[in-house]
């Protein structure tokens, strides 16, 4: 598309595993663009990445631009439960590697474009999205534009209002037993009233409880649309699309910048109420 010839180099892995770069041409001054599609096998891709770039960057190039549509670690970026928050980590690794810019698309949090030291663009796909429901569902009009969670409501939100359509919001989750145990919710543990000072108690710590699935906005006789920036588990889409149809929606669309589709992801949708699917 560009009319240029794509750079000579070879990657590869050692028969241990270790990834290997060999740049086959002068890079000394040009400014280098690194492509690199997020693959199943993330980590490889990853360290592919940096030493690739930090090839570039021993061979003097002037600058080194990382194309990464989908950010790996993404997820990870805020901190759970004694965990650590990778997307900040893997940022530190790519501008120490070399990348002086980065060009990514729909990050799963704008702010972890705080993470880097270098400049950071952020592209949108909502654009394409937005024209392919305007073009591709007849009476989208007749359309409602669904968050499945209230953390995508803003995105959900920003849909709405350019194709000036209504809004639902999913609240509340399935009801798991060992998930809930282990997400955080029971830290610190309850614990009984105690008095540091006379007079001076220490209120009960209530686990915290999310209510079962619901829906906040009338779906029914709708077309829902689900948007959000990732599908990869698919479990809480699928759980949508189940309550939107009992709610009444006779067709229901998925759509998301990133279809990761992990596991058995794809069998998950093909046997669940949704109708299309569109990354």
């Amino acid at each position: 598309r560009l009319g240029v010839e794509l750079g000579k180099a070879v990657v590869y892995q050692e028969p241990n595993r270790e990834t290997r770069v060999e740049i086959k041409e002068s890079v000394r001054g040009q400014d280098i663009f690194i492509i690199q599609t997020i693959s199943r096998d993330v980590n490889t891709a990853v360290m592919e990445l940096l030493v690739m770039a930090y090839a570039c960057k021993t061979s003097c190039a002037r600058n080194i631009i990382g194309v990464i549509p989908y950010f790996p670690y993404s997820k990870q970026c805020k901190m759970r439960k004694r965990g650590s928050i990778v997307c900040k980590l893997l940022a530190c690794m790519l501008a120490k590697a070399g990348l002086t810019h980065i060009i990514t698309m729909d990050l799963h949090q704008k702010e972890i474009q705080g993470f880097f030291n270098i400049p950071v663009d952020n592209l949108r796909a909502s654009p394409f999205l937005l024209q392919y429901i305007q073009d591709e569902i007849h009476d989208y009009r007749n359309a409602i534009i669904v968050a499945k969670s209230p953390a995508a409501a803003k995105r959900a939100q920003s849909y709405a209002e350019r194709l000036r359509l209504g809004l639902a919001v999913i609240h509340g989750e399935a009801q798991y037993a060992e998930y809930d145990m282990v997400d955080g919710r029971h830290s610190p543990p309850a614990v009984k009233n105690t008095s540091i000072h006379s007079g001076l108690e220490l209120p009960l710590m209530m686990p915290k409880e999310k209510p079962p699935i619901t829906v906040v906005g009338d779906v029914g006789g709708r077309i829902a649309i689900i948007v959000d920036d990732i599908i990869d588990d698919v479990d809480g889409f699928v759980a949508a699309a189940e309550i939107l149809k009992e709610r009444g929606a006779y067709k229901i669309y998925v759509m998301a910048t990133h279809g990761l589709l992990s596991a058995d992801a794809p069998c998950l949708i093909e046997e669940s109420a949704i109708n299309e699917v569109l990354t």
